[in-house]
């Protein structure tokens, strides 16, 4: 992959941005596997013509730097970023999970927006720790919670002082609900199915990303009234919008139906991609 500077950052960070640690064990790791096959079937076939600006980046090193000071935080009867593995259907897939805690509480950390935490567990985390704890359980070591640890990048405290569900620190814990061992060997196993069948596939054949993987906001209707900027009432159907219209405010011309247009959030401003994808090429 190549990386471009658009915005001028200095060379320092460049480099920081630019440099890519991972260090590949096994056939697959628990991220990837989660990962949608498409994606990363066509990151690997296109990676030398794929051009990503550093400043996409930022976060990504932010979180490298809160995992570094992690790994020198002396915690008792831990492991920190264990690296553990297992054989499924001939394909070694690793895993590494943040922070291993006795008795058995397993966390992940993540760099995220205070609305992330505010909607809760993500059903990729859930899956992620999920994968990590049953790796753990084949290791021998009990896995009684999982956890996902958010520290919010957005966090304001003035914001904080309203109330409501705004979380009160910049940091956040979101219980994970555990799976039992047979879901998680299930999963495990379909997932590297899909990922080994996605191996054999032309780039257009590739599975579809889902809605969910896509990020997608359906299409609304929001009932607007003339002079106001935001909507008197958000619908999820043309019809209950003209239902509420004709309700609440028969014969009144200074009221009409806003179409707001359904995103594939993903496809459009964070998927690498894109340009490869016929999905998303094909989308209207």
């Amino acid at each position: 992959m190549r990386h471009s500077n658009i915005y001028g950052l200095p060379e320092p960070l460049v480099s920081a941005l630019s440099n890519d640690l991972y260090v590949k064990a096994g056939h697959i790791s628990v991220t990837g596997l989660i990962q949608p096959p498409r994606i990363r079937q066509l990151m690997h076939r296109h990676k030398d013509k794929i051009t990503e600006d550093v400043s996409d980046k930022i976060w990504m090193l932010l979180g490298s730097a809160v995992h570094s000071v992690l790994e020198r935080a002396e915690t008792a009867n831990s492991l920190q970023e264990e690296r553990l593995s297992a054989q499924v259907l001939g394909w070694k897939v690793s895993g590494m999970a943040d922070l291993y805690e006795d008795p058995g509480i397993l966390s992940d950390f993540k760099i995220t927006s205070v609305w992330s935490g505010i909607n809760g567990v993500k059903p990729d985390w859930e899956a992620q720790i999920n994968l990590y704890a049953h790796l753990y359980r084949q290791a021998g070591f009990e896995v009684r919670r999982g956890q996902i640890v958010c520290i919010y990048r957005d966090w304001q405290k003035n914001r904080a002082k309203q109330g409501g569900n705004y979380p009160q620190c910049a940091a956040g814990v979101l219980p994970v609900n555990l799976w039992p061992q047979a879901q998680a060997q299930d999963y495990l196993e379909y997932r590297v199915k899909l990922h080994q069948l996605s191996e054999e596939m032309t780039d257009s054949a590739l599975p579809e990303c889902t809605a969910e993987e896509r990020w997608e906001r359906p299409t609304t209707y929001a009932v607007m009234k003339q002079g106001r900027k935001s909507a008197i009432r958000v619908l999820d159907t043309a019809k209950d919008a003209y239902s509420y219209l004709g309700d609440n405010t028969p014969n009144d011309k200074n009221h009409y139906i806003e179409i707001r247009p359904g995103q594939s959030i993903r496809c459009e401003d964070y998927c690498p991609v894109n340009q490869f994808c016929s999905q998303y090429q094909e989308q209207p």
